[in-house]
């Protein structure tokens, strides 16, 4: 009997499978949804129902007949280049714009990007909140500390002892600059992710490597994920949900909203497709 005969039945055995279901459903017309004056039934008598959905402009919770305000976002596609190596991010809009008008992005060496071909070039596509005072309002870009990867890329977001973010909005139009009130804190200090028994006291070498990057709105959307499923740890439902997306949403997004809702408890995943 062969070496792989006898691995991969093995391998098999130990693969954890994700089930999948796929449904039609609508959202409300209205964007956010106030539960009523009446008092709900006890937790225990009345299913979760969580579902979580994603749009061009907004993602949102949903849980109980009711909806967690909209957690507005604009959408960056962070490039690798091929001509130099190098990581560069531009909003998706402006990246539409350029193409619209015949040009294409450039990498930080000054080399155009093909026209036809950047798209292949976007590693991964990010999602930074913004602080909106009303549907029209474009919106102001929100900024945290991270902890950071190589080229200085965003990791894990910083929490206080209460667990809010340490953030700030932006300065400028749009909030495109860091606020230079949001303080990276140093070696010594106590800090914590979105991560259980997280807590720490940040070394010298930790604190070198902070950076103030624009806050995700998955990390919102995994904030708020976690505090339900420790709210409702007790419902029959509590480890279901389901994502809601347009067709067209690309499916980097799902996974990503995948992974938060995984990490927060959430491993019975059905995703759902917005009709009307």
């Amino acid at each position: 009997m062969g070496l792989f005969t006898i691995l991969i039945p093995m391998l098999l055995s130990m693969t954890s499978f994700q089930k999948l279901a796929v449904v039609e459903v609508n959202l409300p017309e209205r964007s956010m949804m106030q539960m009523d004056d009446q008092t709900p039934p006890p937790p225990d008598e009345q299913a979760l129902n969580l579902s979580l959905a994603i749009t061009d402009e907004y993602l949102v919770i949903g849980a109980r007949g009711g909806f967690q305000p909209n957690v507005y976002f604009k959408e960056f596609w962070v490039f690798r280049c091929k001509s130099d190596a190098q990581l560069i991010s531009y909003a998706a809009d402006d990246v539409k714009s350029l193409i619209k008008s015949g040009s294409a992005p450039k990498c930080k060496d000054g080399t155009e990007m093909d026209k036809e071909k950047y798209t292949y070039l976007i590693e991964k596509i990010e999602l930074a909140m913004l602080e909106k005072t009303s549907e029209e309002d474009a919106g102001r870009l929100i900024w945290g500390v991270y902890t950071s990867q190589e080229e200085a890329q965003p990791d894990s977001v910083l929490v206080d002892g209460n667990n809010n973010f340490l953030a700030l909005v932006g300065e400028g139009d749009g909030g495109v600059s860091a606020p230079a009130a949001l303080k990276k804190p140093g070696a010594g200090v106590g800090v914590a992710t979105l991560a259980q028994n997280s807590a720490r006291k940040l070394k010298p070498e930790d604190a070198a490597k902070l950076i103030v990057h624009p806050l995700s709105a998955y990390d919102e959307i995994a904030k708020q994920l976690i505090a339900i499923h420790t709210a409702f740890i007790d419902l029959e439902d509590v480890d279901n949900i389901i994502i809601v997306a347009n067709d067209d949403v690309q499916f980097d997004k799902i996974i990503a909203l995948m992974d938060r809702a995984k990490s927060a408890g959430f491993v019975k995943v059905n995703l759902a497709k917005l009709g009307g």
